[in-house]
C-alpha cells in the first residue's frame, strides 16, 4: 500500500508540472511602454563613463563610453519617472562608484529624446558639464527626402553655421547654411533635403557663425542600407534611403593631457531620429 500511494504521489506531481510547463509555454508576458532615448557623452576633459538607470532593472544606459561615445539609433527606456545616474567606470570599485550626475527624468511612451553629458569637468572650466535633454520628434521629411537636424554641445566653441554638401561633387564653395548661429545648447529645426544618389555622400560641414573657413569640421553621414526585396530585409537608415532623418552632434576636441579619448578638432557624432518605414 505505501508503495502505491507513493506512486500516486509522484503521478500527481508529474501531471501538475507537465500543466505548469505548458501554461509557461503558452503565456505572453505584456511589453511595457518605452520611450526612445539617445545617450550622448560629449564632455572633453575626462574618463569613460556609465550612464545607467538606478530605479529598476534596465537594459537602458550607456556603458564604458568614452568622449563622444553613443548610440546611434534609439534604445528603448520604460515609461514614467527615471532615476538616471552617471559614474565614472573603472575596474577600481571606489572610482566607479564616483556620481558625476544625479537626476530624476519623467518619460512618456510617446517621446523620443537624446541625453547629452556635454560642458567641462575640470573646476573652473567653463562652461561647466551638465545634463541636457532634447526632444527629437522627427518628422517625415517627404518621398525621396531626408531630414538634418544641428545640436551644438562643443564646449570652447563660439557659435556656428552648419552647410550640407555631397561628395563627389560639391568640392569647393559652399552653399547657403541650414542652420545659422546656432549657440551652444541650442539645436536647429529639420531640415529636409534629397536623399543622395548614385556614389554621392552626404557631409555637415561646420563653421564659425558668419564665415566659411576655417572648416571647424566635416563629417559624412552614413549613406543607410536600402530595403532587400529577395530576402525580405526592411531598409537602414542613411543618407541614401528616402524618410530617414538624422541630427549632427557637434562636439569639441578633447582637452590635452586629459583622460578623454584624443580628437584633435571638433566633430560630430551623428544619430538616427526617424527610420524610413519598413517594407515587411
Amino acid at each position: 500500500m505505501i508503495a502505491i500511494r507513493s506512486s500516486a504521489v509522484l503521478v500527481s506531481v508529474l501531471a501538475l508540472t507537465s500543466a505548469a510547463c505548458k501554461r509557461d509555454a503558452t503565456f505572453t508576458e505584456p511589453i511595457p511602454p518605452n520611450a526612445a532615448i539617445h545617450w550622448v557623452q560629449a564632455v572633453p576633459d575626462t574618463m569613460q563613463e556609465d550612464m545607467r538607470i538606478i530605479d529598476m532593472v534596465s537594459n537602458a544606459g550607456l556603458y564604458a563610453a568614452n568622449f563622444r561615445g553613443a548610440n546611434m539609433f534609439y534604445q528603448g527606456i520604460q515609461a514614467g519617472t527615471r532615476r538616471i545616474r552617471i559614474f565614472n567606470h573603472s575596474t577600481d570599485p571606489v572610482i566607479a562608484q564616483q556620481i558625476l550626475v544625479d537626476t530624476t527624468i519623467a518619460f512618456a511612451a510617446t517621446d523620443s529624446v537624446t541625453f547629452i553629458h556635454m560642458g567641462f569637468a575640470r573646476t573652473g572650466s567653463t562652461p561647466a558639464r551638465v545634463v541636457r535633454l532634447f526632444t527629437d520628434k522627427a518628422p517625415d521629411p517627404g518621398a525621396g527626402s531626408v531630414g538634418v537636424r544641428v545640436i551644438h554641445v562643443g564646449a570652447g566653441l563660439g557659435n556656428l553655421d552648419a552647410f550640407l554638401i555631397r561628395r563627389p561633387q560639391d568640392t569647393t564653395a559652399l552653399a547657403s547654411p541650414i542652420a545659422t548661429n546656432v549657440a551652444y545648447g541650442a539645436f536647429s529645426v529639420y531640415t529636409p533635403v534629397a536623399a543622395d544618389t548614385g556614389s554621392q555622400v552626404l557631409q555637415i560641414v561646420v563653421t564659425a557663425t558668419g564665415t566659411t573657413a576655417p572648416v571647424l569640421a566635416r563629417v559624412s553621414f552614413p549613406v543607410g542600407v536600402a530595403a532587400d526585396t529577395v530576402n525580405r530585409v526592411n531598409p537602414i537608415a542613411g543618407a541614401r534611403i528616402g524618410g530617414s532623418v538624422m541630427t549632427a552632434v557637434i562636439v569639441p576636441p578633447s582637452v590635452p593631457g586629459s583622460m578623454a579619448a584624443s580628437f584633435a578638432t571638433p566633430g560630430a557624432i551623428i544619430l538616427v531620429d526617424r527610420r524610413p518605414a519598413d517594407r515587411y
